[in-house]
């Protein structure tokens, strides 16, 4: 089988065995993998001590049949986001994180840009001060929908391109991924959600401001849940999964 060496992103660990772990790595070279790590939980492995989520590192990985594992055959750590064991807040974003990335992202379908972003998150979710956790878990999920395809414009309807009104709330489509006038709000497209201007604006806001000002917005509960129900509604549409740290963030 044809062996990588690649930069990943330890995302979850399971026991395999008494001596190994399957792994969900997301690789930036070859993007999220199921890998077999064998001796892993022996005292003495081929990784650079103990492996567990939320750890970034440079992995030698051996990738066949991608209906199989692949095997995990070294990984030496480079950073491990410590910060996430120590809040609640942290904690439950990264989890978020997780969640997302593991549901959304196809496996073995190299995106460079996915890995920089969940790192990106994973690091900034470690240092940022607990209440400023929501906004960032928010914003890496708004600008991973967006990386994906599935995130549409907030100022104009995503079927006739008219501008959607700044003064009023907004209909907000699941199944079309975003804002829909009431001439085409949809009837079989799933779920849609009356979102109030504030919620538009923060959804806005969070995709594309740069991470120092993602970390001062402090969203009202209000602007919150709505924000958690189109992500929750958006993963269960696109993957048929539910996001269960989501609704701690």
């Amino acid at each position: 089988m044809p062996v990588h060496k690649s930069t990943v992103l330890v995302l979850r660990c399971h026991d395999w065995s008494e001596s190994s772990q399957v792994v969900h790595v997301l690789s930036r070279d070859l993007g999220r993998l199921r890998c077999l790590a064998k001796g892993s939980r022996r005292p003495k492995n081929p990784f650079s001590g103990p492996l567990d989520r939320w750890m970034l590192g440079e992995a030698v990985v051996s990738v066949g049949d991608p209906e199989r594992l692949a095997t995990l055959m070294e990984l030496y750590e480079t950073q491990r986001f410590e910060g996430l064991h120590r809040s609640l807040p942290a904690y439950y974003g990264a989890s978020t994180v997780t969640e997302l990335v593991l549901a959304l992202v196809p496996e073995v379908d190299p995106q460079p840009a996915v890995f920089d972003l969940a790192a990106d998150a994973l690091g900034h979710l470690a240092a940022v001060e607990p209440d400023a956790c929501r906004a960032t878990a928010f914003a890496f999920a708004l600008r991973l929908l967006a990386l994906l395809g599935y995130g549409g414009p907030t100022d104009r309807c995503v079927e006739c391109g008219q501008a959607v009104s700044q003064d009023h709330p907004v209909n907000y489509s699941v199944g079309l991924g975003g804002p829909v006038c009431e001439a085409c709000r949809p009837r079989d497209k799933g779920k849609v959600h009356r979102l109030s201007v504030k919620t538009v604006q923060a959804m806005a806001f969070l995709a594309a401001a740069d991470w120092d000002q993602v970390r001062r917005v402090r969203l009202k509960p209000s602007t919150a849940r709505q924000v958690r129900e189109v992500l929750s509604a958006t993963a269960l549409e696109l993957a048929g999964k539910e996001l269960f740290a989501a609704r701690y963030v």
